[in-house]
């Protein structure tokens, strides 16, 4: 927390940021686990050859699970094993160390932060009590606390009301996929897209593209300056 490379300004003007942060492939890794997931609920359920590739379905993630099957083509009863599979392998998911330093960083200087994720609430709750990071966010909003997940705008919204911000906050919502950007715009808000797990072809609609913790670090020295 002390490094050079740090964030730290104690000019900064509480509540004038708020940082809305997507989960996978931002905060954690788990592809691996998502993957086991989505071909173990398939056999389950569906038990022939005809799978689609797991890159199909990286293609809706920040949606939820039922409304990804649909538009797979696939059965939403795949939806509760998926569930299961996932949640028996939760120490398998890679925790992004750096990101979450910066979180903290962030917190210190009393930048509101939230978490907006396609994951539903049991999985998500798990997930940050496990890593024992639940208490790092102000707000919390997965698919199933609203009736349109990402892409709609509805669940930055939501996060945006749970944060009980100052009047002339600047909303930026930080991603890695094409739903968080849709999701950013439609609510109005900035928003950054990640690539430090890899770029899967997310088209460049973001405001912001990083590439690394550190570049994102530094951008948002720029906004934490323009917020004094």
């Amino acid at each position: 927390m002390g490094s050079e490379r740090g964030i730290h300004n104690r000019n900064i003007i509480r509540n004038r940021l708020a940082l809305i942060f997507d989960c996978d492939g931002v905060l954690i890794d788990s592809s691996e686990v998502q993957k086991c997931a989505f071909y173990g609920s398939y056999k389950e359920v569906v038990g022939d050859d005809n799978c689609p590739p797991f890159s199909e379905y990286m293609k809706h993630t920040g949606d939820s699970l039922p409304n990804i099957f649909r538009k797979m083509g696939l059965p939403v009863e795949m939806a509760d094993p998926y569930r299961r599979i996932s949640s028996s392998a939760v120490d398998k998911i890679i925790i992004n160390d750096e990101a979450i330093r910066l979180i903290r960083e962030l917190k210190e200087l009393g930048v509101k932060n939230a978490i907006c994720t396609g994951k539903d609430r049991y999985r998500m709750i798990e997930i940050l009590k496990y890593f024992e990071i639940d208490d790092l966010f102000e707000a919390i909003v997965c698919s199933d606390d609203v009736a349109e997940p990402k892409p709609s705008a509805m669940p930055i919204l939501k996060a945006i009301n749970n944060l009980a911000e100052d009047p002339g906050t600047r909303n930026i919502v930080i991603g890695d996929g094409y739903y968080d950007i849709l999701s950013a715009k439609r609510a109005g808000c900035e928003c950054v897209l990640t690539l430090w797990y890899g770029d899967e072809g997310v088209p460049r609609e973001a405001d912001y593209t990083v590439e690394t913790v550190e570049e994102l670090r530094k951008l948002l020295k720029i906004f934490l300056n323009d917020a004094r």
